[in-house]
């Protein structure tokens, strides 16, 4: 059986490749790749729990279906609201946009 501790460095790995992915880059795409993979980091950290818990229970496996659910809905209002964004600037470069409201401003 492979240790619950190769689980959470993967899991630790993956929280903070989807924070530095939120944090560097100005897509607002890559932006919400970095948030999913935030959200697949916690859900493998909830599996290991749930696997290495003495008396097994589905709590984990539940926590995972509610979190790909609220990921789903994550995704789906992430991706309107890119829409709209790109719809009002044109671009979905963040960069490029605050450049464009320093521009307008003045």
């Amino acid at each position: 059986m492979i240790p619950m501790s190769w689980y959470l460095i993967l899991s630790f790995m993956l929280i903070g490749l989807g924070v530095y992915g939120m944090m560097v880059k100005r897509n607002l795409i890559r932006v919400l790749i970095g948030a999913e993979i935030i959200g697949n980091g916690v859900t493998i950290a909830l599996i290991a729990f749930a696997l290495y818990n003495t008396p097994f229970t589905f709590t984990g496996q539940g926590l995972t279906i509610l979190i790909i659910t609220i990921a789903a809905a994550h995704t789906a209002l992430a991706m309107v609201l890119m829409l709209m964004y790109h719809r009002r600037y044109g671009t979905v470069d963040l960069g490029q946009t605050i450049h464009q409201e320093e521009t307008r401003s003045v």
